[in-house]
């Protein structure tokens, strides 16, 4: 076959390498799917005759043609994440892009999938939310010739890669610092599993942070964490995962005051769990969460929580992207954007 053919497909490489469509969809992919080195290498030297890679890097080129952003986020069932996507398409609308939503359901082996049909696509563009802490379906992406805005993560210095954070950090240090200036000194920390999420594990560290600036122990006993990532039936995993905590933690020998929350939603779940328990919200226990999505301010307590920006963090995010794709990745990105979180007070929490 003609090295470069435009109308190249992987079925073409799987049939040179004596394979299945889908087992060359992994290797040229990056999945982790177990391969025999053998089989993996024959893929490879096939795509490479073929010019299967140099024609893929040739229509990932972008163009006025393919105005599309790839958007991949680990779940629509927490609305943090819509803030982001309302936050891309805002920017996408302006600049006549379209933003192509894919939901990665919290599965690494999905999100490398996802990045490897947007190659096949010629989406050159991708602001991804990721669950996998392997690079390789990523540097896959960037090798064909596509920019991307990694958030919540270090993916390393690369002129093609933009990290985009929202300073998780600075967001559990200032809901557990408030927490303590309200005089509560046994606190409990509610999170969802910290592997695949390095946001998760920035926040905890804040929290930590402050709990040791202010000479105080940091014990492990006082985090509370769901046993399982998944994507509940009923939409609501932060939620239930929150309300499950509830029990725990008011039978827990410490007899916490006050709690801290990865996010608003697993605050919302745990307060309906305090309710159903009997305890009072703030009477009887402190809840603050981290997010400031848009119920917050309408729930009962309203909800002191820690704004991250997202919304405003995505749409820089996105301007970026346009610039990078317009100037042809002119002006590599030399640095990581970030966003300063800001205290949200309401009524969540009282002062003991």
């Amino acid at each position: 076959m003609e090295k470069n053919n435009p109308g190249l497909t992987i079925a073409d490489v799987a049939q040179m390498a004596g394979c299945s469509v889908a087992t060359a969809s992994r290797v040229l992919s990056g999945s982790k799917y177990p391969v025999s080195e053998q089989m993996r290498s024959r893929i490879l030297k096939s795509a490479s005759k073929l010019g299967y890679l140099d024609n893929l890097k040739k229509r990932m080129e972008v163009n006025d043609q393919n105005p599309y952003f790839g958007v991949i986020v680990p779940t629509l069932q927490n609305p943090s994440y819509l803030q982001y996507i309302n936050g891309i398409e805002q920017v996408a609308n302006r600049a006549g892009f379209a933003a192509y939503i894919l939901n990665s359901h919290r599965s690494a082996e999905l999100e490398r999938s996802q990045i490897n049909s947007l190659i096949q696509k010629k989406i050159g563009s991708l602001l991804l939310m990721s669950v996998d802490e392997s690079p390789e379906a990523l540097r896959n992406y960037l090798n064909m010739g596509g920019f991307a805005c990694v958030f919540e993560s270090n993916y390393p210095d690369h002129d093609k890669v933009l990290n985009a954070k929202a300073n998780r950090f600075e967001a559990g240090r200032i809901a557990t610092e408030y927490m303590l200036s309200q005089g509560h000194l046994s606190i409990a920390f509610v999170t969802t599993p910290l592997q695949h999420y390095q946001s998760r594990r920035l926040t905890l560290d804040g929290c930590r942070f402050a709990i040791e600036k202010h000479a105080l122990p940091f014990s492990f006993a006082n985090i509370f964490m769901a046993e399982h990532e998944s994507e509940s039936s009923t939409g609501m995993y932060e939620f239930e995962a929150g309300y499950a905590m509830a029990e725990k933690i008011l039978q827990h020998t410490n007899r916490y005051t006050g709690v801290v929350c990865q996010n608003d939603m697993m605050a919302y779940g745990l307060i309906a769990g305090l309710r159903a328990a009997g305890a009072h919200v703030p009477g009887s226990i402190s809840v603050v969460g981290i997010d400031n999505i848009p119920y917050s301010h309408i729930t009962t307590p309203g909800l002191t929580t820690v704004d991250v920006s997202g919304g405003m963090l995505a749409q820089r995010a996105a301007q970026l992207i346009v610039h990078m794709q317009r100037s042809e990745g002119e002006g590599p990105i030399d640095a990581p954007l970030t966003m300063k979180p800001e205290l949200v007070i309401r009524s969540s929490v009282a002062r003991i």
